[in-house]
């Protein structure tokens, strides 16, 4: 069992067994409610009540119930993490050692959920940043020192702060370059996007 975006564990390969033993005919709402109240974080997914009655309809242990429950939220926010084509992701939740059924499954939901999932959280983050960022620079020469007489070393100084943290960086020419580079080709993605 070995998959790029997911590291093999023995609780792993446990929950995993644990939601292929999940009665088929539920499970896709099973995992339709487990999705949703990722989306809320900080909320209980299923309440004690739910979860004695979900051990009687799966016939499974409260220990296997919490099992399949803590690794679909794992591989859930696992998938959120990257972009797969549902094809791809199929056969990655097989080499996982899911069932062809639970595949499916898994696929059918995640294509539904994850689009609405990152819109979601995309616009929470949006709505939750404010734009007081502030960015100052300054730039500095490091004259001659002891070591290395008549040389001059060009330093820029680069502040970006706002109401939580402030962070300073020290960078020289070469560095300054390579940052706007990274910039430019994040620019041109970006530009590509829309």
């Amino acid at each position: 069992m070995s998959c790029h975006w997911m590291k093999s564990s023995p609780s792993l390969v446990q929950g995993i067994s644990a939601i292929n033993q999940l009665q088929e005919s539920k499970f896709e709402k099973f995992l339709m409610r487990i999705v949703a109240k990722i989306k809320q974080q900080d909320t209980e997914i299923f309440t004690e009540e739910e979860r004695n009655k979900l051990e009687k309809i799966f016939d499974i242990s409260e220990e296997k119930l919490i099992l399949a429950i803590k690794t679909i939220v794992y591989l859930f926010k696992r998938m959120l993490k990257y972009i797969f084509m549902p094809a791809n992701l199929k056969s990655d939740l097989k080499e996982i050692g899911l069932s062809d059924d639970k595949s499916d499954t898994f696929i059918k939901v995640w294509s539904n959920e994850t689009r609405s999932t990152l819109d979601e959280l995309g616009s929470e983050n949006i709505d939750k940043q404010d734009d007081s960022l502030q960015f100052s620079s300054k730039i500095n020469a490091e004259l001659s020192s002891d070591i290395s007489k008549k040389s001059k070393v060009p330093k820029a100084y680069l502040k970006f702060s706002d109401q939580n943290k402030e962070i300073e960086m020290e960078l020289t020419h070469s560095e300054l370059y390579s940052m706007f580079l990274q910039f430019e080709s994040i620019q041109h993605e970006l530009d590509n996007l829309m």
